[in-house]
């Protein structure tokens, strides 16, 4: 059956160059169609109608979309094109009103407000503290938490300690 078993410099050379072409060759599956984070943040500017959105956020958001969602990919790329001809998110959301695509829409806005991708008990949250659903309130009502100087209070460099008093 194998009468040559065995390949020369050559043959594993050549074989091992072929390999990698093939590896470096753009698949025909998902990674053609994903949705790069930056068309993300574009198409969740549009959506949520604010300017400044973590990246590292929306990079969570999209990923919990992509498990949550069968199809966000190509669904978010059809809300890409329907994008450009809306003015804002309310026309387009109107003009979406029995469009399967809406819900995509909607599933966007949900993730970025509530800082979570999926709904119950179990469910990942991606942003606490950067949820937009606490930006309007900010400045008069904290973010509600158990911890005592508020989320992520550990993160913050601790205040400078005062000159020791000299008696």
């Amino acid at each position: 059956m194998f009468t040559n078993a065995r390949l020369d410099r050559r043959q594993f050379l050549g074989s091992s160059a072929m390999g990698l072409f093939v590896a470096a060759l753009p698949s025909s599956g998902f990674a053609q169609e994903a949705i790069r984070l930056d068309r993300f943040m574009v198409l969740s500017r549009f959506a949520t109608g604010h300017d400044r959105l973590d990246a590292d956020v929306g990079a969570g958001l999209l990923q919990g979309l992509r498990v949550e969602h069968d199809g966000f990919d190509a669904d978010a790329q059809a809300l890409e094109r329907r994008m450009a001809e809306a003015p804002d998110v309310e026309t387009l959301s109107a003009a979406l009103r029995d469009d399967p695509l809406r819900e995509t829409l909607l599933a966007i806005i949900h993730a970025w407000y509530s800082g979570a991708v999926a709904e119950g008990s179990d469910a990942t949250v991606y942003a606490f503290d950067k949820a937009l659903m606490y930006r309007p309130a900010l400045d008069a009502v904290p973010i509600p938490t158990y911890a005592l100087n508020g989320p992520d209070w550990w993160t913050a460099t601790p205040p400078a300690l005062a000159d020791m008093p000299a008696f």
